[in-house]
C-alpha cells in the first residue's frame, strides 16, 4: 500500500474520529503466505516487539485469519462448539479500540482513548486483540474458554506466516483495575467476558 494511502488510513484512525464510525478495511489476503507446515514450525510466542503500527491491511488479514467469514452462511475462520459464534474481537491501537465488524470487514470505533495499556501485561506490543466471549450466547463457559484456543492459534499462524510475532496474554486479567478500565470501556455487557488479549507486532 502506497504512503498516500498509509496516511489517510492513519487520518482516519486519528482521535477525530469519534466513536460508533466505521472505517473500512481493504479484503484481507487469503492467498499465499508462507507454506503451513513451515509456519507451524516457526511459530512462537514472541514478547518483544517494534513499536511499529501495523498497516491496514495487516490488520485486516489478521482479524479475518482470527475469526472471519470464510464462507456462505457466516462460516468463519475458526470452530465454535455448536456454531454459536459467541466471539467479537477488539483491536487495541494507539489511536483507540475498535471492535472488528466481519460481515463489512469494518473496525468500528468504540473508544478514542489508548487502552493497551491494561491489556498488556508485561508484553508491550502496538497493538492487542481482545477475544470478548458472550457466555450468554455461547454453549457454554468450558466450550467458550476452548474456543478461544482455537481463535488465539489462528491469530499466531497468520501473523506467523506474515512475518510478525504474536503472543497470547494471560496476566492482565490479574489486575482487576485494569479489567475493569476495559470493560467500562468497551461497553461490554455483564455476560461478555475478556477470554485473552493477544499481542501482535513486527518482531525487533
Amino acid at each position: 500500500m502506497s504512503k498516500t494511502l498509509l496516511s489517510l488510513f492513519a487520518a482516519a484512525l486519528c482521535c477525530t474520529v469519534f466513536a460508533g464510525e466505521t472505517i473500512k478495511l481493504p479484503p484481507p489476503q487469503k492467498e499465499g503466505g508462507t507454506a503451513f507446515f513451515t509456519v507451524l514450525a516457526q511459530r512462537r510466542s514472541i514478547r518483544s516487539y517494534a513499536m511499529e503500527q501495523l498497516s491496514p491491511q495487516e490488520l485486516s488479514t489478521l482479524l479475518w485469519a482470527g475469526f472471519g467469514i470464510s464462507g456462505a452462511g457466516d462460516r468463519r475462520t475458526a470452530p465454535t462448539a455448536v456454531n454459536r459464534r459467541e466471539f467479537t474481537l477488539y483491536a487495541l491501537l494507539e489511536s483507540g479500540a475498535y471492535k472488528y465488524l466481519p460481515k463489512d470487514n469494518e473496525l468500528e470505533k468504540v473508544c478514542a482513548e489508548d487502552l493497551r495499556k491494561f491489556a498488556g501485561g508485561n508484553v508491550t506490543a502496538p497493538v492487542y486483540i481482545l477475544l470478548v466471549a458472550d457466555l450468554k450466547r455461547a454453549a457454554n463457559a468450558e466450550y467458550a474458554a476452548i474456543d478461544t484456543g482455537y481463535i488465539s492459534q489462528n491469530l499466531y499462524l497468520a501473523a506467523t506466516s506474515m512475518k510478525m510475532g504474536s503472543c497470547a496474554l494471560g496476566g492482565f486479567r490479574r489486575n482487576e483495575v485494569g479489567m475493569a478500565a476495559l470493560r467500562t470501556k468497551l461497553n461490554l455487557a455483564d455476560d461478555q467476558k475478556i477470554m485473552l488479549s493477544q499481542a501482535v507486532g513486527k518482531i525487533k
